[in-house]
């Protein structure tokens, strides 16, 4: 039966969406609740502690503010991210298929199950991302020392 990469790429692209909505949406909770515990902490008379505690929390609220702005560039590469417009060789957007596997290029969430398919959705920038892009059909790349050929790009 063939794939309806129509349907596919709606799924993916779903499931792309709602991981970094679900991830933006704990970073903000765990930075608000971060710079609420740094405002709340009152200096002890164990004062090396006290500077020890708000450097940790600090370097907390750091990270996650990385994270966020992270999540939040996730969001905007999948606000533009569209359909291929050459099928020709793999860019961003594309579903590639290879005789190991199906690859989504948009962001790094890791395998995404959609039916019967597990589909690695991964990043142009990851590895394997940047041995796929540009690609074509009937090509080959190698990857952990493991040749793939592609089979499709939709």
């Amino acid at each position: 039966m063939e794939k309806d990469y129509t349907l596919l790429r709606s799924l993916l692209m779903s499931s792309c969406k709602l991981h970094v909505e679900d991830r933006i949406a704990n970073l903000e909770l765990a930075l608000k609740s971060a710079h609420e515990a740094s405002t709340d902490d009152t200096k002890s008379s164990a004062g090396d502690k006290y500077e020890t505690t708000r450097e940790m929390m600090q370097q907390d609220i750091a990270r996650c503010q990385m994270q966020l702005a992270e999540a939040k560039k996730d969001e905007l590469i999948l606000t533009g991210l569209l359909e291929p417009n050459h099928l020709d060789f793999v860019q961003n957007g594309s579903i590639v298929e290879t005789n190991l596997g199906i690859y989504f290029i948009a962001i790094s969430i890791g395998v995404v199950k959609i039916d019967h398919d597990k589909v690695f959705v991964i990043s142009n920038q990851s590895p394997i991302g940047k041995l796929l892009l540009r690609k074509k059909v009937g090509e080959s790349f190698v990857f952990n020392n493991v040749e793939q050929r592609l089979l499709s790009i939709n």
